[in-house]
């Protein structure tokens, strides 16, 4: 069930409060809550932070500048992610991201050479990309051209629109309940599970996702997750899967 409920914002002295569209449905506050999650808005970026985390955690903002995207990427066609797109046969696929998340995956994609469009429906995490693009348009890497749009909006619903654009793939990567697993969970995912809970109508975006995609539709999963429903193939990597249903 994905959670609602929105956490404050606090703007820092020497930012403007409200600048960015995507951080202006929050409600201001002069000091952070004694319990949950808030927003700041600093002067170099929007940072979530957890008011019972100890006081040296520095908070989770997220930064599309960093040597991940590109090591990711280095990879190439040949990483999971990019063989369960097809990438190698199908290169600078239109992609559709329906669940942006962190917005780790399209940045990979786009810096692939995929022409993405990423949807994600709850604000904070959209505010947190959002700020993230804005910031790394400063330095105008150039993948960056080739994911132009963030929209924030309810994929299934977007889907309904009758003149949304064809794309060769749609993919999906829900947040299910984490899997038991021996090592604690890294803050940014404990944090999204803490903060949004998990995708209980996955399947329904599934089915949705099914009929627009002209060529296949890519579901991200835990390695040891079960299917949304069966899909045509598989691609697996250490900790992920990849299932893949084609249209």
């Amino acid at each position: 069930m994905i959670h609602t409920t929105l956490p404050p914002l606090i703007v820092e002295p020497g930012c403007t409060a409200g600048a960015s569209e995507a951080v202006r449905g929050f409600v201001m506050r002069d000091a952070p809550p004694e319990a949950g999650f808030y927003l700041c808005q600093q002067p170099d970026g929007l940072t979530l932070y957890h008011a019972q985390a100890p006081a040296t955690d520095r908070g989770l903002r997220i930064d599309l500048l960093d040597a991940s995207v590109d090591k990711r990427a280095a990879g190439g066609r040949r990483s999971p992610l990019a063989g369960a797109l097809g990438l190698r046969r199908h290169p600078g696929a239109h992609v559709l991201d329906t669940t942006c998340g962190l917005g780790r995956d399209s940045a990979t994609l786009a810096a692939l050479g995929c022409q993405v469009v990423a949807i994600e429906r709850h604000p904070v995490l959209f505010a947190l990309v959002a700020d993230a693009r804005e910031r790394a348009r400063l330095a105008a890497p150039a993948w960056l051209a080739n994911w132009p749009s963030l929209i924030h909006a309810d994929a299934r619903a977007w889907l309904t629109v009758a003149d949304a654009a064809p794309f060769d793939v749609i993919y999906i990567d829900p947040m299910f309940d984490t899997p038991r697993r021996k090592a604690r969970p890294q803050k940014a995912l404990a944090w999204m599970h803490e903060l949004i809970g998990t995708d209980g109508d996955a399947a329904e975006l599934l089915a949705s996702a099914r009929t627009r995609a002209t060529r296949q539709v890519v579901v991200k999963q835990h390695a040891r997750a079960a299917p949304l429903a069966k899909p045509d193939r598989q691609v697996e990597g250490k900790a992920i899967r990849f299932d893949i249903y084609l249209s």
